[in-house]
């Protein structure tokens, strides 16, 4: 673990084990991949503001969202296919996020069920759901998510359909995938290259072969291209059906963030699907402000994309954010050394806060606001140049 010093390292450990159909998957956005970008860019755009003559001493960075304390404002976003990167799989990522005091939120098709998520974690979990399906499948797996005690729903709202993954599209991999001969060779070739992976599958061959069968059945299925998108009464319904927290993930406008509000949801996230959804459209970071003022006090605002630091979960908590969710940091993770690589990526954002507020000179994260903020470049004008004419 001590090799992964940041999210970088993971993420080329990761490209490094996985077969590559499998890491673009995770890596790819769509289209030109321009909201990817902009994510990062977004981030890279806002600088800190430290104060001096502060000593902090050790300081704050536990929270809370909904009720729910936080040891950390970082929370680990639902992925598809975790199964597939590490035999650990979504287990493993809950019993991550747990140790660490966080909450890790279970895809739908993580390939891993509710129950047994359940089961061998001691929770909190939250699960994620879609409109694939329609109400019938929605309701079916809200009920079994709260039988097994899960606490918070996150409704992605931003498809269907999903994103054009171009990266997806080149290995075959869109649903629904036509398992020929030839598609089946060229992941054979794949997956020949990456012995690693191949072994640590192989050694929990026996739930790898219920993985296996659910990813076939997933990437077979043409649901999530033909089904209807959620609509604010549909939120409305889930409302009135699920017994927990409500979150509405999706949301790049204030006047949706409102909607989402108006609807029943108890929290908002500000997201663009990572990058994966409609590209073109703008970064999460950018529209944060936005929302923020939109909602008030009214609704707790969260925040996605393009987080590959502390640094960046800082800038957001400045700007209103109660607290963020990383995606492929925690997967990179995952696929680099199973669970430990989970809990060594939440270390690292752990270690980061903590060391950067204490550089800034701010005591505790709900001392953050705006004012610790600025452009990276504000200045515009002239620099003084000295009696022989060169730019200081």
């Amino acid at each position: 673990m001590t090799r992964i010093v940041n999210v970088a390292d993971a993420q080329r450990r990761a490209r490094r084990t996985l077969p590559r159909a499998l890491f673009d998957y995770i890596e790819g956005g769509a289209d030109d991949e321009v909201t990817l970008a902009e994510n990062e860019r977004a981030f890279q755009e806002v600088a800190l503001r430290p104060r001096m003559g502060i000593d902090v001493g050790e300081p704050g960075i536990a929270t809370t969202v909904l009720g729910t304390p936080l040891a950390l404002p970082v929370f680990l976003a639902p992925c598809g296919m975790a199964q597939l990167a590490h035999p650990d799989g979504a287990v493993g990522v809950a019993r991550a996020a747990s140790a660490a005091g966080t909450i890790a939120v279970l895809s739908k098709i993580a390939l891993c069920s509710p129950e047994e998520v359940a089961r061998r974690s001691p929770g909190p979990n939250w699960f994620q759901v879609n409109s694939a399906g329609g109400r019938d499948e929605v309701k079916h797996l809200m009920a079994r998510a709260a039988d097994a005690g899960f606490t918070g729903l996150v409704v992605t709202m931003d498809g269907p359909p999903p994103g054009n993954h171009e990266r997806d599209v080149r290995h075959g991999m869109v649903p629904p995938v036509r398992l020929t001969p030839r598609f089946a060779a060229r992941l054979a070739t794949q997956i020949a290259t990456r012995p690693q992976w191949l072994g640590a599958m192989t050694v929990a061959a026996r739930r790898q072969t219920a993985t296996i069968k659910d990813a076939t059945r997933v990437l077979s299925s043409g649901g999530l291209r033909t089904s209807a998108r959620f609509t604010w009464s549909d939120i409305e319904w889930i409302r009135n059906e699920w017994p927990g927290s409500l979150l509405v993930k999706g949301v790049l406008t204030g006047a949706d963030a409102v909607a989402a509000r108006d609807a029943g949801a108890d929290a908002v996230i500000v997201s663009n699907h990572g990058g994966r959804a409609l590209d073109g459209a703008p970064s999460t970071l950018s529209v944060l402000p936005e929302i923020v003022d939109a909602v008030g006090t009214s609704t707790e605002v969260l925040i996605d994309g393009g987080i590959r630091r502390a640094g960046c979960v800082v800038k957001a908590l400045s700007l209103g954010a109660r607290a963020v969710f990383i995606g492929r940091p925690w997967v990179y993770g995952l696929a680099a050394a199973g669970q430990p690589g989970v809990e060594r990526i939440i270390e690292i954002f752990r270690a980061e806060m903590v060391r950067t507020l204490k550089l800034m000179g701010c005591p505790d994260v709900s001392a953050l606001n705006p004012n610790w903020l600025q452009p990276m470049r504000p200045y515009q004008g002239q620099l003084p140049e000295t009696a022989a004419g060169s730019v200081l």
